[in-house]
This record gives structure tokens, sequence and C-alpha cells, in this order.
């Protein structure tokens, strides 16, 4: 494998647009699940690739040429390269075999190289956006070479590189936000090179999404002098560059680069009023990536239906994405929107939040749902979804759903929410008991009952003495609901079960609970 993989970057350099034009259709191929039935025999692969009917191929990893595709191309084809791809990512990720790809077709020769070394690219052209990448990479290539320590290198990307990039960066107000929108996906790209089994998932991508930020701020930035006339030429580019960017990152960061996908066309793209074009160009492709696209883009144009038929198709994997919709819906006071989108998507984002694997983390989206539809029920005057939501995410709904029913004043509910939770009634908040006390006193029956019942358990003469105390509380609340009759058999129960509890009755004769 590692054999023809060298083959393949060396004889299809992908310096040449025909072959990158090759590997864009093999991924696509591969991506669309379209590349089936792959055997390995001996140094042969045999598959099956569906496209336009389906088309058999035999791929030998030692002669390479001689390989076949039914397809009758001459050289090496889309199918047979998606088979490759395929059999590559059984045991490989295919960004590691396109990297290799990438830097076999940029590593120069040895004279190119050394004087690569001896010219600085220390300017660049505020039109050209191949100038501007240019200049990025090698600012990056110096400042790996100036630190001390690879262990300083990330901290160093947002601490040290990227501000001497804002520093550098064009001081024409048009351009200015472009250059430094992308000087923070090259950063991103290198941080996400930077992830292996040394460094923690969850700070690689707190400081990708350091780098989201920067691209938000500056794709906002860009919106008004997005319509510009002389911009046109960098935003076609760029807007070709974050497509592809997407369209070839796996997991575990597609979020990431979606987010920029999605903050660039917010305020930028759709002010030139591409969306169409871009839906064409993404509309053979059916990888998860793309499909996260196309829903953005029908989003922004207020195509629904459209827009969550995909979502319907892709619940569990789109779960995580929904958040940044609602959020949106619910900033724009779109409420006819947002309760749409809330009624197909309000299930798969809780389940979603009950799949996290911290409580932390379970309890912290529950927060971030349960504020946008606090505000949605504030603007329409309907909370139904608000307690339905609250419902299906307990526990981590407890402090919502607790304020809610207190604030509603649905006392009842409060008590056996409490009851639920398994709370006592010594470590509720004083202040809320007594409220209730006043309104709905029977409300809090089970509360004192299972309290009293508890401090008898204990069979000790403090909690005895805690135990009378509390049914002179609760002889208060029956008195006060005219239940005097009730509460006789009540206390007559009490007596006569705990008859043998000698400490026990003589705290009830201290406490004057004597028989009539």
């Amino acid at each position: 494998m590692e054999q023809f993989a060298t083959w393949l970057v060396n004889t299809y350099p992908l310096s040449e647009e025909k072959n990158r034009q090759l590997l864009k259709e093999a991924l696509q191929l591969f991506r669309q699940g379209n590349v089936i039935n792959v055997l390995v025999e001996g140094t042969s692969i045999t598959g099956k690739v569906q496209d336009n009917g389906h088309r058999h191929i035999l791929l030998d990893l030692e002669l390479k040429d001689l390989s076949r595709c039914s397809c009758g191309a001459t050289s090496l084809c889309t199918h047979q390269l998606a088979t490759f791809l395929s059999f590559w990512s059984q045991t490989k990720t295919i960004a590691s075999l396109i990297d290799r790809w990438k830097a076999e077709a940029t590593k120069p020769s040895v004279d190119s190289s050394l004087l690569l070394q001896n010219k600085k690219i220390d300017s660049y052209s505020d039109t050209t956006l191949a100038s501007w990448l240019a200049f990025v990479e090698y600012q990056h290539d110096q400042y790996k070479r100036s630190i001390p320590s690879t262990r300083t290198y990330l901290t160093g990307l947002t601490h040290a590189f990227f501000p001497k990039l804002r520093l550098q960066a064009p001081k024409k107000a048009e351009v200015r936000p472009l250059f430094l929108l992308h000087a923070s996906l090259f950063c991103m790209q290198q941080v996400m090179k930077s992830y292996d089994s040394t460094q923690p998932y969850q700070y690689i991508v707190d400081l990708l999404h350091r780098f989201v930020d920067i691209v938000e701020e500056e794709a906002k930035a860009l919106f008004h002098s997005a319509i510009a006339f002389q911009l046109d030429s960098l935003l076609k580019e760029s807007k070709e560059l974050i497509r592809n960017m997407l369209l070839q990152q796996e997991e575990p960061f597609i979020r990431e680069i979606f987010y920029a996908y999605q903050f660039t066309w917010n305020d930028v793209f759709q002010r030139r009023n591409w969306m169409s074009k871009e839906l064409i160009e993404l509309e053979d492709n059916r990888s998860l990536q793309a499909e996260l696209a196309k829903t953005h883009l029908l989003f922004l144009q207020k195509k629904d239906d459209e827009a969550l038929k995909i979502v319907k198709n892709h619940t569990h994997q789109y779960a995580p994405y929904v958040f940044n919709w609602l959020h949106s819906l619910a900033s724009a006071k779109a409420k006819d929107r947002l309760e749409i989108w809330l009624q197909t998507t309000l299930p798969m984002v809780t389940d979603y939040i009950h799949a996290e694997p911290t409580y932390d983390r379970k309890r912290q989206l529950t927060k971030h749902l349960l504020k946008l539809l606090t505000d949605y029920a504030l603007e329409t005057k309907h909370d139904a979804m608000y307690i339905e939501a609250m419902k299906h995410l307990m526990p981590y709904s407890y402090g919502e759903y607790e304020w809610y029913l207190f604030e509603t004043k649905n006392f009842r509910k409060w008590v056996e929410l409490q009851l639920w939770m398994g709370f006592e009634l010594s470590g509720l908040e004083s202040y809320k008991i007594k409220e209730i006390k006043k309104v709905d006193p029977y409300a809090l029956f089970p509360l004192y009952h299972i309290a009293i019942q508890q401090a008898i358990g204990q069979r000790n003469r403090p909690a005895y003495k805690e135990a009378t105390s509390l049914l002179k509380k609760l002889h208060s609340l029956y008195k006060k609901e005219k239940l005097e009759d009730v509460w006789l058999q009540y206390i007559t129960q009490i007596k006569e079960g705990t008859k043998r509890l000698r400490s026990f009755q003589e705290e009830l004769k201290k406490g004057r609970f004597t028989y009539d």
C-alpha cells in the first residue's frame, strides 16, 4: 500500500490541474459511499464503483500501470483512485495521504530550495490572494525556525505568530479584514495538523475556537465592503478556498471549519448573492460537509422546508450543528421560523444532550438551549416548548424548571420535583417554603410526611425531637387547610406505629400530642 501511494503521489503530482481534478472527483465518489465490495487478494484490490452504472476495478499494488477499470481508461481513473482511497481509509486517514501528496507536489528541487532560503517574502500585493498565502506561509516558516522548542509552537501561534500577522496586515480598510480572515484559517489548519495523541483534544478545540472567533469578527467587519467591485476577484477565490477547505475536512474538526464557512456566508459571500451558484457547486456531493453547507445556504435563503428536509435525513449527525441556526433565528426574533425549526430539531437536540459524556457538558448545552427557548417564550407568549424541553432535559434542567414552577406558583409540581430529585425539606430554601405556606399549604404535606418518617427512622433522641418539631409545623398546616379530622387519623397512625419507640413516645408527650 505504501509503495503504491509513493508511486501515486510521484506519478500524478497535484501541481497539475488535471491531477487535482482527478483527486477531487475520486474523493467525491468515496465520500458519497459509492465505492463498494472492496476485496484484497495478495497484491490485488478489486472493487465496484457506482458512477452512472457499475464500474469494476482491479488495482495491482505492485504493477500499478497494469491496473484496469471497466470504464476503459488507459491511465489511472477516478474509479481506481476512489477504490484506493477506500482501501487506504481502512487503516489510515485520507487526510494523511492528501497531506503527503500536497507535500510532494510543493517540495522544491535542491536548487530552488537554496533560492527560497535566500529569498525573503516580506511583502505582498493587496490584490492577490496567492501573494497573501505565500507571505503567511513564509512568515510561518520563519516563526517555526525561531521558537526554541516545539512544545511552545501552539501557544505561540495565538500569542506571537498571529499578533505579528495582525501588525503586518494591509492598512486599507476594505481588504484588511479579508487578509486577517485568511490568516486565521491558515492558523486553524496548522492547529489541526498538530493534533495527535500527545495533545489533548479539548486543548486543540479551544485553540481552534479562538481562530473561529476571529473569522466571525473579520467576516462582520467585511459586511459593508463585501459588495465593493475591487474585492470581486479576492472574494471569488476566497469562496472557493473555504468551500474546498470544508469539503476536504475530516472528523473530528468538521464542526470548526463549518463554523468558519457559516460566518463567511452570513456576512461576506451572501452580499454578492452567490448562494445559487454555490448550491450548484455542491449539488452532487452527498458528504456530511456538503450537506451542512447546503443546509446553511437554504437557511440563509429562508427555504426552511428544503433545509429541514436535509436535517431530517441526518438527525444524529446534525444535532451539534443545530444550535447556531436556532440562535440566529432567536436573535433575529424570527418567531415563526424558529417555531418551525424547533418542532423538527428539539427532539434530536435533547437526545444529543443526554448522550454527551460529561455532566458539565450536558449542563452547558442545556443552559444554552433553554436560554434560546426562554427568549422564544417571552417573544411569543407561548411556553409549551420551553416546558417540554425542561421536562425532557431533567436533571440537567433542574435549576430552570424549579425556578419556572415556583415563579408561576405551580407549587404542587414544585414539590413533586423536589421529591423526584430526592431533596429533603431541610435543604430547601426557607423563603420558598414560607411563600408556599401562605399560598398553598397543602402542597407541602408530602415533604413534611417524608421528613418526619426519615427523622423517626434514625432511632435517636435528637432525631425524635426533630420529628416532633416537624409534626407541630405540619399540624398548623392541617389546621390552616381545615383538615383536623384527617390530622387526627394521621397522628393516631404515627402513635400506633411507634409504640415500641419509648423515647419517641416521650417526645410526643412533651409536645402534647396526646390522645383525645
